[in-house]
């Protein structure tokens, strides 16, 4: 083995660039994903990525519901796009808004029966997808290593947002287990 100058990886990176090559690949591989698998959802489920992001995470909040300010955190958009997507929802029935009766400032999002019934018909399009084009490429050394890195990342950038702590290095199983 040649031990002088830089390893090279299989891909023909060098060492020293591997790190800045990983992070180019994902920046021109998310939007990929992200755009392909919005396609399909607002193809077969007439519901966008986002729209689909907002129903799940409604769909698991204590009674079906969460303040604006939570659901824009949990689903990391800004509060003011989320006023649009939310109109919207509300339009097709799939969410309500309520003024909270506590904090007059306070608007709730609620998933209704609808929208519940919208998010189960999106999911096996959006699992589908997900395992055609992510879980077949993802071994469970790879699966560790994105969630370490991007755990790490989300406890950096967002360290107090409690709906985000679930992803935090801290919070993550120690390892995740290997099929036999």
């Amino acid at each position: 083995m040649n031990t002088d100058g830089p390893h090279v990886y299989a891909h023909g990176v060098a060492s020293e660039n591997f790190a800045e090559h990983a992070f180019l690949t994902l920046l021109k591989g998310h939007p990929l994903l992200v755009n392909h698998l919005d396609a399909a959802l607002r193809k077969d489920a007439e519901l966008s990525l986002i729209e689909y992001g907002m129903l799940v995470t409604l769909s698991e909040a204590p009674e079906r519901r969460l303040t604006m300010a939570e659901l824009a955190r949990a689903v990391v958009y800004s509060r003011s796009g989320l006023t649009t997507l939310v109109d919207s929802l509300e339009r097709r029935g799939l969410i309500v808004r309520e003024r909270s009766q506590t904090d007059r400032r306070s608007w709730y999002t609620t998933l209704t029966d609808d929208g519940l019934t919208a998010r189960r018909a999106a999911e096996p399009v959006y699992t589908g997808f997900l395992h055609d084009h992510v879980l077949a490429h993802l071994t469970p050394e790879r699966a560790e290593a994105i969630a370490a890195v991007y755990g790490a990342v989300i406890a950096d950038l967002a360290p107090d947002w409690p709906e985000l702590r679930q992803y935090h290095p801290s919070e993550q199983p120690t390892a995740i287990p290997h099929e036999s």
